[in-house]
């Protein structure tokens, strides 16, 4: 099944809203996956849904609904084998204007955290650890942990590499 996935730019004042995955698997309550690092908000599409609908409800839960997506299909940027990876500019999602409070449900406690990254603490002559470093460093998170571990293994690292190098490249 494949699973979607999207990031949250706003290119008006150059950050992105990215959740920091928590320590254990709401479903199991073993180590989650790339436990305590950034990520993309989305999830397996289990009801060949579109794309776009599939990422709207994961944004919703993700983010205990905090965010939404508003219009209009979010942007492809890459993907790897049945991992799809998107991200929606300012004019397609929006703060909702609730708090960020405590989960209602497993789906909702997935991600620990909410984090604004600064997109201009970035530059073009950062290689791609550097870029991940400084991503690592805004979002609180430690490649030094096994949820680092996974990390460095997965396609979201390549994948913000790729969101990170297009905002810098003014392609977004």
């Amino acid at each position: 099944m494949p699973k979607y996935y999207v990031a949250l730019v706003d290119l008006g004042n150059n950050q992105m809203r990215v959740p920091v995955k928590a320590a254990l698997n709401p479903y199991n309550h073993r180590p989650a996956y790339c436990a305590g690092m950034p990520q993309f908000f989305g999830g397996t599409d289990d009801n060949d849904q579109p794309p776009a609908v599939v990422m709207e409800a994961e944004l919703t839960q993700e983010s205990r609904r905090t965010l939404e997506l508003t219009s209009g299909s979010p942007h492809s940027l890459i993907h790897s084998g049945a991992m799809f990876f998107y991200y929606a500019l300012e004019g397609q999602w929006v703060v909702t204007g609730t708090p960020w409070g405590p989960a209602a449900n497993p789906s909702e406690q997935e991600m620990d955290r909410l984090v604004t990254v600064d997109l201009t603490r970035f530059n073009t002559g950062m290689d791609d650890q550097a870029i991940i470093d400084e991503l690592v460093r805004q979002t609180g998170s430690n490649l030094q942990t096994n949820g680092g571990a996974d990390f460095n293994q997965s396609a979201t690292r390549p994948a913000f590499i790729a969101l990170i190098r297009g905002y810098l490249a003014g392609t977004l």
